[in-house]
């Protein structure tokens, strides 16, 4: 065991510790606190806090020190916050980008905020636990009452390990393949308060699987809807290719920004309704789109920031490459009575692309990538193309200050605005407006 004072923390909330010539992160420290810690197979673990920053919040969770969900829920919200625009700023010293940073916006919520709750069902010394994977391994934390999900989809996972025991359902085990039930999704709307239970097993076969619904109907009257999945792949992705309505409609409806959604299993939708709001309005105020505007939204996903837009803009060109997210985009614009966005199920690159063979002229164009950011040939295109306007919304500061330094050259950069979607974790998202160099 040995004593240290924690004298640097990394922007992820990590303590540093450079000893014998390698570097340690510890998990669940601040700045200034002394600590006792020892080593265990992962790195330096604390044993024992011998003082505390002022910086440190009442961590709420039991399970905080082996879940690794949470990063920062021992920190004080404002000095997460903090953090997180130093990451952004970190980045920006990084590639050699000069760009303001503001201060994030944070959450009025930052508990509980989670709309969408993703479990995995394994037996332990005899009893059903469900919960997340302990960080870097396959070992289930069991856990009742996340502190980031959504309090009823915590109540209907406790419901369901329950009825497994008095049904004798039999949870999956991923080493032997057997078993019944692999996870559990939950999904609740915030508006409507809907709530879609997708249930995964590795087979058709569901022994007491009527019962089991039956009784959860029973305990929770507001379910909306219920959905066998079946996935028979030995993987670590939740959900199967197969599916069964078992109850409802197999989905749900939320409203945003006065739209109407479908939410099914595996449609991607932010999991934080409250600040996707704010994220989306910062689009908005950004962009300042005009009637006889045409503008691209480019990785649409169900269309939720193209739809926003249609209201204020002639025409949106919406592209995204998973054909299921554009059946939903299509569904959603008629659910609204929208008529004037176009989905195109491409991918992004190849469809700027063309764009540019064609010489079309765009007023503006919306970006919202995955992690990996924006590829190389579609960031050469928008510069081809020259918009007056781009909007990048992004969740990796790394990728977002990457390719804002590619588009430096032809765009301003105006002033980074971080949303917190994602507190108690060292997540941000951010929205950020370039406008056309003269």
């Amino acid at each position: 065991m040995k004593t240290i004072e924690i004298k640097q923390i990394d922007n992820y909330g990590y303590g540093i510790l450079e000893m014998d010539q390698r570097t340690y992160r510890i998990p669940n420290v601040l700045l200034g606190e002394k600590v006792q810690v020892d080593m265990t197979t992962k790195g330096f673990e604390v044993i024992k806090r011998l003082s505390d920053s002022p910086k440190r919040a009442l961590v709420r969770c039991p399970k905080y020190d082996t879940c690794g969900g949470c990063q920062l829920m021992h920190m004080n919200y404002a000095d997460q916050l903090e953090l997180k625009k130093q990451q952004i700023i970190e980045q920006c010293e990084k590639y050699q980008l000069e760009a303001t940073v503001l201060d994030p916006i944070g959450s009025n919520e930052p508990y509980n905020y989670r709309n969408k709750i993703q479990m995995t069902f394994k037996e332990h010394k005899g009893k059903i636990v469900a919960g997340l994977y302990e960080e870097n391994t396959h070992k289930v934390v069991n856990i009742s009452d996340c502190d980031i999900q959504d309090k009823v989809a915590n109540q209907i996972i406790n419901t369901i390990k329950a009825l497994m025991k008095k049904h004798k359902i039999p949870a999956y085990d991923e080493d032997k393949r057997t078993g019944i039930i692999r996870h559990v999704l939950v999904k609740r709307s915030l508006q409507t308060k809907q709530i879609l239970v997708v249930i995964v097993t590795p087979s058709n076969i569901f022994p007491g699987r009527n019962n089991l619904v039956k009784d959860l109907n029973l305990a929770h009257p507001d379910i909306t809807s219920i959905v066998h999945n079946i996935n028979e792949r030995k993987t670590s992705i939740v959900l199967g290719d197969e599916s069964k309505i078992i109850t409802g409609k197999g989905y749900i409806e939320d409203i945003l920004m006065g739209k109407r959604f479908l939410i099914g299993p595996k449609t991607f939708y932010q999991v934080n309704a409250h600040q996707t709001e704010v994220l989306y309005g910062e689009v908005l105020k950004k962009l300042q789109p005009k009637k006889t505007d045409v503008i691209l939204d480019a990785y649409a996903g169900i269309g939720t920031i193209g739809l926003m837009l249609s209201d204020h803009v002639s025409k949106v060109l919406s592209v995204e490459i998973n054909k299921d997210s554009v059946r939903s985009a299509v569904k959603n614009a008629e659910l609204n009575g929208i008529k004037n966005v176009e989905f195109v199920a491409a991918d992004a690159k190849d469809y700027i692309l063309a764009l540019v063979e064609q010489k079309a002229k765009l007023d503006a164009i919306v970006v919202d990538p995955p992690r990996a950011g924006l590829d190389l040939e579609f960031v050469k295109a928008i510069q081809v193309l020259r918009p007056k306007k781009v909007v990048y919304v992004s969740c990796d500061p790394e990728t977002l200050v990457r390719d804002l330094k590619q588009l430096s050259r032809t765009y301003m950069i105006g002033p980074i605005q971080p949303v917190d979607m994602f507190s108690q974790t060292y997540h941000i998202e951010n929205c950020v407006l370039l406008t056309l160099k003269n």
